[in-house]
């Protein structure tokens, strides 16, 4: 038959780069790549693990950026509620007077707003 196989037909420098190895050989080979990687991987995972520490101390006592915003917050609330209170606790004073005498109230009133806008509609901090 002229389609049967025939190494004859093959030039015989057909090498591959493989061999073959019997399975004592595939054990001891594995053993030893384990044996690296566990001696490998101890060195790195302790140099890793070093590193983390490290960056863990330099952390400690930081705030993050949502609590420095909290605070920045709450202190800007208490600016703007010392601008409104007085204003508020003059006006009841004298709880049986009808009418509020205020002149020049146009200035005063546009300064007030003024120091409450610049504290409220700052820009923040990214």
């Amino acid at each position: 038959m002229a389609d049967e196989f025939n190494f004859d037909d093959y030039d015989d420098n057909m090498d591959f780069g493989f061999n073959t190895v019997d399975e004592a050989e595939v054990t001891e080979y594995e053993s030893e790549i384990k044996s690296r990687v566990a001696d490998a991987g101890g060195v790195a995972s302790g140099e890793l693990e070093s590193k983390i520490d490290k960056l863990i101390a330099i952390r400690e006592g930081d705030e993050t950026q949502l609590d420095v915003l909290k605070k920045e917050h709450k202190n800007d609330l208490l600016k703007v509620e010392k601008m409104i209170m007085p204003l508020l606790y003059n006006l009841m004073k004298n709880p049986e007077d009808v009418y509020i005498k205020w002149p020049n109230r146009k200035e005063i009133i546009q300064k007030q707003i003024n120091k409450i806008v610049a504290v409220t509609r700052k820009s923040l901090p990214i």
